[in-house]
């Protein structure tokens, strides 16, 4: 009985995590949302229903969790819109003003429930407000940006190594002590540690050490550098749990993406399953399956209500009974599909039936997964997770720039035209920057494009830890870059590029035994200086031409006149 107890309250618990690490996103997509309405010519009294019902439901589950005050302020905005479509008048509009300052509130009281870091929390838009930082910042909440490297090369070297690294925002603490450094590693929660493998050599201890702290810590990462860089000497880092190997000296490049490579792999959301199915107890069982894995669920015996939990919760994988009275698991599938905005979406159909060869045929058209209700439960969560991942997969790069991880360049024009409206909207000053690397060609030319990819990389990088979260950041093509900056002037919006620019022109590339630097060019535009949305992206265009043709390496603010 006591341990069926805690089995249920760690469950509670870890859903409540899970909610509260959505809960500032889904505020943020219900205020998307209705900018989205609120930017349209003419106001749909559909899009204004759904964004109701959504803010009722959301309301409600706040109230459970213990969001007493958000979930007050989202009752009255609910009433608010149930009187706006109770009352509907063809030249009605939405009050922009009630709307900002009730999301305001709603963040401020976000900020000491969620976190007391002051973290933050993105839109889907990409604005940013005061909430929890996990999704978007580039380093996972349990990461810090400091690095430790134990060492006792020459302080020149580790000063220089350090000075570069500080360009892309990370805080670098080395240890000639090594006694001091591992005293260090043992008591904080340091998650990357750099080293050389003679030092693993020289000293036996450490190896033992190191494999210790890694069976403690998921998240530690050891990276081995030496100046051999050989088969032998790489198995052996790789036998002494090594993640990482580098040739000195580092190149800074290189290691900042291998970095980011492991914050990105940390940075995930949990899986959310919606399960469907008329029994409860198998119902209630695959729940429980799903939950252990650290997955949210959302639960339907109705097949018909599957529809609004597929708005409502926005699942990334949806888990169907093949026998339902009144509509079956193929069925409720192919009228799941009839909607486009569904069609991402994985499906796995199980059954405690064998597959008949019909459910074959449908299946191979389809591509969706069967299952039977006798698979072992290890079997049913990676083949869940497979095809969560391969979905997530494609989408992400349908609306991301594949090298990058940035905005593509028609999701960053649409974040452009959004965010141009809310500052319309606000009266609030916007800027729109043009980023172009200087001599790209050249280095493709010299170096190669595997190069000159490594380079596009580090700018994305440095443009991502050295902007605000607030600001949307975007590869519009080939070496263009795109970075919109809400509630900020062309004259800040220049001091901040410019600094950005300065930093990377100092970055130390190397390819084939060859240092070399590279620059950016940049070109700003904004509101209210500029009034319309297109002259502000051909404005920043156009300044990005003059900074390139008065000798490159420079920030030029457009003047409309």
């Amino acid at each position: 009985m006591n341990s069926d107890k805690t089995q249920d309250f760690e469950n509670f618990d870890e859903l409540k995590k899970h909610y509260c690490a959505n809960l500032p996103l889904n505020i943020e997509d219900i205020y998307d949302k209705i900018l989205k309405i609120l930017s349209s010519k003419e106001i749909d009294i559909k899009d204004i229903s759904e964004v109701k019902n959504d803010v009722h439901k959301l309301a409600g589950s706040a109230g459970s969790f213990g969001f007493l005050k958000i979930s007050n302020i989202l009752k009255k905005l609910d009433i608010y819109l149930t009187n706006f479509i109770s009352d509907n008048e063809n030249d009605k509009e939405l009050d922009f003003n009630y709307i900002e300052k009730t999301f305001d509130k709603i963040r401020k009281n976000l900020s000491p429930k969620l976190s007391n870091k002051g973290n933050k929390t993105i839109s889907a838009s990409g604005l940013v407000s005061s909430s929890s930082d996990w999704f978007f910042k580039k380093f996972p909440e349990d990461w810090d940006k400091k690095i430790v490297i134990l060492d006792y090369r020459d302080r020149k070297y580790l000063s220089d190594l350090k000075e570069r690294l500080s360009y892309f925002g990370y805080e670098i603490e080395f240890f000639s002590d090594i006694d001091a450094g591992i005293e260090k590693i043992s008591n904080e929660d340091i998650h990357i540690i750099i080293l050389d493998t003679d030092l693993v050599l020289e000293r036996i201890d450490i190896g033992p050490w190191l494999k210790n702290i890694k069976e403690k810590r998921n998240s530690f990462k050891i990276f081995y550098t030496s100046a051999n860089n050989n088969f032998k000497t790489r198995l052996f880092s790789l036998r002494n749990s090594g993640d990482a190997f580098f040739e000195n000296p580092i190149d800074v490049t290189r290691l900042v993406n291998k970095i980011e490579y492991f914050a990105d792999s940390r940075r995930t959301k949990p899986d959310h399953i919606l399960i469907v199915d008329d029994d409860i107890d198998t119902l209630s069982y695959y729940a429980q399956l799903f939950q252990k894995r650290g997955m949210v669920t959302s639960v339907t015996t109705v097949p018909a209500s599957v529809f609004n939990l597929i708005v409502e919760s926005a699942p990334d994988l949806i888990f169907i009974d093949m026998l339902m009275p009144g509509c079956n698991g193929i069925e409720l599938t192919a009228m799941i599909r009839q909607y486009d905005e569904f069609l991402p979406i994985p499906i796995i159909i199980y059954s405690a039936f064998d597959r008949p060869v019909a459910i074959d045929l449908e299946l191979s058209f389809s591509g969706y997964e069967f299952i039977s209700k006798f698979t072992d439960d290890e079997t049913i969560i990676s083949t869940a997770i497979n095809r969560i991942d391969r979905s997530r997969n494609l989408r992400y790069y349908m609306e991301r720039d594949s090298l990058t991880g940035l905005l593509n360049h028609s999701n960053i024009n649409d974040s452009f035209q959004r965010e141009f409206v809310r500052a319309k909207r606000t009266n609030l000053p916007l800027s729109y920057a043009m980023i172009d690397i200087d001599n790209f060609k050249s280095v493709n030319d010299t170096y190669g494009h595997f190069v000159g990819d490594t380079v596009l990389k580090s700018l994305a990088y440095m443009l991502m830890e050295r902007l605000r979260v607030t600001d949307i950041v975007g590869r519009y093509g080939g070496e263009e870059f795109v970075v919109i900056m809400g509630n900020t002037n062309v004259q800040s919006a220049k001091r901040v590029i410019d600094e950005i620019r300065e930093n990377f022109s100092k970055v130390t590339h190397n390819a084939f035994g060859r240092e070399f630097n590279v620059t950016f060019s940049c070109g700003i535009a904004g509101f209210p200086d500029v009034t319309v949305a297109k002259t502000i992206s051909d404005g920043a265009d156009k300044a990005l031409y003059i900074a390139k043709k008065d000798g490159k390496n420079k920030v030029v603010i457009y003047d409309e006149e």
